[in-house]
């Protein structure tokens, strides 16, 4: 935002003079939709859109791996269950790669609880779930997963 002022009257005497300021929106946060369900996929994608998000949706896990790194995502809102591999394979070839390694995993499911996905990834929902929820949880996890790969940098 750009702070105005009266370039005709000048500073007041003993007035400290105004600077005009601007700042830039924060780059909106890039999330990668890996979902088997085309539907569901595009829907999630879509809102993601929505509220603000850089959003894309592929459907097997490789293609995803391959898609994370190409778009520097800071997300993967990720399905357990995909054609090609588990979720937590996708989890754990996108940890091993350093170009990766840095981005928040979330995965998600209809099947309830996933023994090990807490341990795996950042978040984990079990659908149905609120969208202001979905927003929330993959936001906290870029943050905390930022957090953390900033204590092993340092």
């Amino acid at each position: 935002m750009e702070q105005a002022t009266d370039a005709t009257a000048g500073p007041a005497a003993g007035s400290i003079p105004q600077t005009h300021l601007t700042s830039e929106p924060p780059a909106p946060l890039r999330v990668l939709v890996i979902d088997d369900n085309r539907a569901h996929a595009e829907g999630l994608a879509e809102l993601l859109c929505l509220a603000g998000f850089e959003a894309w949706h592929v459907p097997t896990g490789a293609e995803g791996v391959e898609s994370a790194r190409a778009l520097h995502a800071d997300a993967v809102l990720l399905d357990m269950n995909l054609p090609d591999m588990n979720g937590f394979e996708v989890c754990r070839r996108l940890r091993r790669d350093p170009r990766t390694a840095s981005i928040a995993v979330v995965f998600h499911t209809a099947q309830g609880s996933v023994p090990g996905a807490r341990h795996e990834g950042d978040a984990f929902l079990t659908y149905p779930v609120a969208m202001t929820e979905v927003y929330a949880t993959i936001r906290a996890s870029i943050e905390r997963r930022k957090s953390r790969m900033g204590r092993i940098i340092e």
